[in-house]
């Protein structure tokens, strides 16, 4: 019903906020072949707003990772999960059951976990958001938000270690 209310107004954008949340499979499958069938029927673009990386690596083009309200990471699909540059994208994909180990090696009796808690959007750390819970901090992670810089064509990154002249020192 709600797909058939935001398609009455013949839209050129859907915003999908966790279309597949709370359905089985079957139906979760179903839906995202009719936002499909829609999209190429159309031409109209679809923004998925979801926790859902299946969802985000079979239907997605380009990928925009967000902790705490911020942009940390954009790169097409593809790229992205095959070398993250951030660090809490690197931790999202590491908690993936297949993902936590090389390939050779041993299948992990627990998966990889993101330590810590998010931090308070009222009380925020002065710096980087990630910086309490990031195993790759630096010393000037703690001190001010990186900016959202370009890596490499169609790839930014907000971080420190991906900055030219990052040091390599790690926050003791």
């Amino acid at each position: 019903v709600m797909i058939a209310l935001a398609m009455a107004c013949d839209p050129t954008l859907l915003i999908a906020d966790e279309p597949t949340t709370a359905l089985d499979v079957t139906i979760q499958a179903q839906i995202l072949e009719l936002m499909r069938r829609l999209q190429a029927e159309t031409g109209m673009s679809i923004l998925f707003i979801t926790h859902n990386l299946g969802v985000v690596a079979h239907h997605a083009d380009d990928v925009v990772v967000m902790y705490s309200g911020r942009v940390v990471e954009r790169a097409p699909v593809r790229p992205l999960f095959a070398q993250p540059e951030h660090p809490y994208t690197q931790g999202l994909l590491a908690c993936l059951p297949g993902k936590a180990r090389a390939p050779g090696q041993p299948k992990p009796k627990r998966l990889f976990a993101i330590r810590g808690q998010v931090s308070s959007p009222l009380a925020p750390p002065p710096g980087c958001a990630f910086e309490p819970r990031c195993d790759q901090a630096l010393p000037e992670c703690r001190s001010a938000m990186p900016p959202l810089i370009d890596i490499r064509q169609d790839r930014q990154a907000r971080c420190v270690r991906v900055q030219p002249d990052a040091q390599l020192a790690r926050v003791a």
